[in-house]
Parts: structure tokens; sequence; C-alpha cells
């Protein structure tokens, strides 16, 4: 289908630039070092030191993503829908959430993680996406699961993002916002101040 072959063509996309984006994070700050001296241990890794972890919300958030993107690729396989302007509507807002996503990667570098860490030397980002809202990932996430929800007109995936990952996603966001106020302080708090959390000047 047309639909689909749009969409795959935008995800190969963002996972190429992610891949050259984290390539060149690998590169710029030597996290993988190769030595092309004769020795046993010439490929070597320096991981950035962690000085704190937030564990709490990771399973929930990523159990919701996963099981929201399940269902929302079941219902497209197992009824695909016939094809009108809002699927085509729907990839668009998964390209805008691309932009968005590698946007913020790209502000973050080597401070993205999976996980909500605070490195050594860790430093707040305000430029790029954050300098207007202070989550554009996880604003991407919800675009890239809506859009593609719109794309292959899943009911019932659309349902649950808002049932499932919009709570799971809030609650990481209020850990991840805990975690950095207790780093950054007053410095965050003004932050906070200055921005908005997900929806730019309303939310």
């Amino acid at each position: 289908m047309d639909i689909l072959l749009v969409l795959i063509a935008v995800i190969i996309i963002w996972v190429f630039v992610e891949f050259v984006l984290l390539s060149w994070d690998i590169h710029r700050n030597k996290i993988i070092q190769f030595s092309f001296k004769y020795q046993p241990k010439s490929l070597k890794f320096r991981l950035p030191k962690i000085k704190a972890v937030e564990k709490e919300s990771f399973a929930f958030f990523m159990l919701s993503l996963f099981i929201c993107l399940a269902l929302i690729i079941a219902e497209f396989i197992m009824s695909p829908p016939e094809i009108t302007i809002s699927n085509y509507i729907g990839a668009g807002i998964v390209f805008f959430a691309g932009l968005l996503q590698i946007s913020a990667r790209t502000a973050l570098h080597q401070f993205f993680t999976l996980q909500v860490i605070i490195q050594e030397n860790h430093k707040l980002i305000r430029s790029g996406p954050y300098h207007v809202i202070r989550h554009p990932g996880y604003l991407a996430l919800f675009l890239f699961l809506f859009g593609l929800g719109i794309s292959f007109s899943a009911t019932f995936g659309l349902i649950l993002l808002f049932l499932l990952f919009v709570p799971a996603m809030l609650y990481r966001i209020v850990k991840e916002e805990e975690l950095m106020l207790a780093e950054f302080g007053k410095d965050y708090i003004y932050y906070m101040n200055s921005t908005k959390k997900l929806i730019p000047y309303l939310y």
C-alpha cells in the first residue's frame, strides 16, 4: 500500500539520521577509541560517569510505548484501511515527529540517553527545541504514535495511546524533572518558569 511505503521511507530516513548523529557523538566524545598498535586490548570504551539515575518510570514508559505500537500495527495488518487524505496527514505528522526528534537529539548530543540519568559534568540544555519546551523528545514520540495511528486508521490504538502511553509519558516527565531539580536547583526552576512542558506556549 502506498501509505505503508511512505511511512517506511520516513522511518528509514529517521533511523539513518539518528545513526549518523550517534556515530558523530561517539567520535566527538571518544566513547570508543581504536588503537592500531599490536596489543591484545586495542578497542577501548569510555563510558560517561553517572551521578544519578531514575529507574522507576523506565519500565512502565517503555512497556506502554511498545504495547501501543504493537496494537497500531496489528490493527493495520488485520484490517487494512481504505486510503484517504487523513492517512497521508498522519504520515505528515510522523515526518514532523522525526524532524522534532532529530532536532532534540542534535541539541542533546552526548547527554541523550534512553534512561533518565545525570552524567558527570552534566549541562542544562536550552538550545534548539529545548528553548521553547522542556521535553521535545517525548512530544516527538507521542506525535510518532499519533501520526502512525492516523496513518493506519487504528482506532483502538489511538484510544490506548491516550489511556496508557500519555499517563506513562507524563509520569516519566514528573520523575525526570524531580531529578533535574535535584541537580540544577534554581537554574532548573528558572528554566521551568520560562518554558512549557510539551506544547509551546500552552502546556
